[in-house]
């Protein structure tokens, strides 16, 4: 029973542990690793674009504007992992679910990016 359960542990948490580094690069007609390093890849560059917005809305907000901005963005990041681990639940531990996993981040991400925008007013 204990064996069947670190089985399935390490098939769920495996394909959150690809590196960077890994050698696959991505292919978005390639094959389920290479689109999967494409998924990954994208929500890098959302996450990149959202914490330079972040931060540059950050320079621009006084004080008690910058706490409720804070505030905001601590409680979106505390939700959004749980939110595409659950929209991605029946494919975890599959070799698509990186590439769902990582493309609901991604899209999750660049809807917060947008969100940032009702704050420059």
């Amino acid at each position: 029973m204990r064996t069947r359960y670190l089985i399935a542990l390490l098939c769920c948490t495996l394909p959150m542990l690809a590196r960077a580094d890994d050698g696959i690069k991505c292919k978005a007609d390639g094959n389920q690793q290479q689109m999967n390093a494409c998924a990954l890849d994208d929500y890098r560059k959302a996450d990149k674009t959202l914490n330079d917005r972040y931060q540059a809305l950050m320079g621009t907000l006084p004080a008690p504007r910058q706490q409720t901005l804070r505030k905001e963005q601590r409680a979106w990041v505390k939700q959004r992992d749980p939110q595409c681990k659950a929209a991605t639940k029946a494919n975890e531990g599959g070799s698509i679910w990186p590439l769902e996993y990582y493309g609901c981040l991604q899209a999750a991400t660049a809807k917060r990016t947008r969100a940032l925008e009702k704050w420059q007013r």
